[in-house]
């Protein structure tokens, strides 16, 4: 029940719903896999929710609304996870510290798999940096219309909240050791006669 008080107000009243089914429902195992479920339900469909008020400016429409900072700073973060393994792992290799590149290098051991690895990777990479920065800046730019002596001005404001423009930089600083690492990979260790 506590676990559903962090979800928005509708997932709230579906979490009261799973829990009140949960009566009648006989055994652990069966109980444990139904709440497992409605969990994962309720997180998708907040997640989605948040990502698409982010996305969209939803929150803008309301009155007094602040934007969701945090929110788009916690994807941010959890997005970023997967480049920043990723980068660190193949910085760690070219150093001599290679177990946290074994996974990779399992996937780039055999053939298909390696085409399809090299396929994927850019786009799942930069996807999720592109992404990271995507989300903060949508909670951080607004743009609005006023009217000036003139006519209509458009107005650009930013907002500044420490861990969204942290978010965004370690999404810049990941996109250039990523963008550098391909560089030297690819073009670093040809010989010329």
């Amino acid at each position: 029940m506590r676990a559903t008080n962090v979800f928005p107000k509708e997932q709230r009243e579906w979490g009261r719903a799973v829990i009140a089914e949960l009566d009648g429902i006989t055994g652990f195992w069966p109980s444990i896999k139904w709440i497992a479920g409605g969990m994962t339900a309720m997180s998708k469909a907040a997640l989605r929710n948040l990502l698409h008020n982010i996305v969209t400016g939803a929150w803008r429409k309301e009155p007094g609304q602040e934007p969701p900072y945090a929110a788009a700073a916690a994807i941010s973060f959890i997005l970023l996870l997967t480049p920043f393994y990723f980068v660190s792992a193949s910085l760690l290799n070219q150093w001599g510290i290679t177990w946290l590149f074994t996974p990779i290098e399992h996937w780039l051991s055999r053939p298909g798999q390696a085409a399809a690895f090299n396929v994927i990777s850019p786009i799942v990479l930069l996807g999720t940096l592109i992404s990271s920065v995507v989300l903060n800046l949508a909670s951080l730019l607004s743009v609005a219309r006023e009217e000036e002596r003139g006519g209509t001005v458009a107005v650009v404001k930013l907002r500044v909240r420490s861990w969204n423009p942290a978010a965004i930089g370690l999404s810049l600083l990941l996109t250039s050791l990523l963008l550098g690492y391909a560089f030297v990979e690819n073009f670093g260790t040809q010989v010329h006669p």
